[in-house]
């Protein structure tokens, strides 16, 4: 099956700390947007090159350049994490508009352990958009991408979804202010 899962973004460079060697080159992106309460609200969001031509790429950058970056949503297999595969970036004179768009397509999958939260913004249900994939080598790839839904009226109709419905997702991709994990906040659903 044939899975919608495409991202844009833009924000500043962030190198991160590499104390091991990887098959991939992390990075996050910084990007800052004014919150409902009138601060600037700074999300770090976790990205990886795996091409070995965007690695050297992005090393070449200085910390805070204006980047875009277009790719997809991957979990991790240890650890579950969210993380942006990136597949292209483009360098910005300057960064003007921020974008930040996600489009997932899967099947619903319930997370029992703490399903509901609360944030400074509001109550949310979390639940996770499923994909199978294969990856890079051909192999068989499982991947579970946290969505949060704060709007009550996409909360009813995620509440009329089942295990392995099928789901199209769009939103936002964040990272909490506590822990500072990637997760899509929905805008909306289907």
């Amino acid at each position: 099956m044939n899975y919608l899962n495409t991202v844009t973004l833009s924000g500043l460079l962030h190198h991160l700390s590499r104390k091991k060697e990887h098959a991939y080159f992390p990075f996050s992106i910084r990007h800052e947007n004014l919150w409902t309460d009138g601060t600037t609200r700074k999300d770090f969001l976790n990205a990886r090159a795996f091409s070995k031509e965007l690695q050297e790429k992005l090393k070449a950058l200085d910390e805070n350049t204006p980047i875009k970056v277009t790719g997809a949503l991957r979990s991790s297999r240890g650890s579950g994490e969210l993380y942006l595969a990136v597949l292209d970036v483009e360098v910005l004179q300057e960064l003007g508009t921020l974008e930040n768009s996600v489009k997932l397509s899967g099947e619903v999958h319930t997370i029992k352990a703490k399903a509901e939260g609360e944030t400074g913004t509001g109550k949310y249900v979390r639940f996770a958009v499923r994909q199978e994939v294969q990856d890079f080598n051909g192999n068989s790839r499982r991947d579970f991408i946290v969505v949060r839904v704060y709007d009550e009226a996409l909360q009813e109709i995620l509440s009329g979804k089942n295990d392995n419905d099928p789901v199209q997702v769009e939103g936002t991709l964040r990272s909490s202010r506590g822990s500072g994990v990637n997760y899509v906040r929905c805008t909306q659903i289907e």
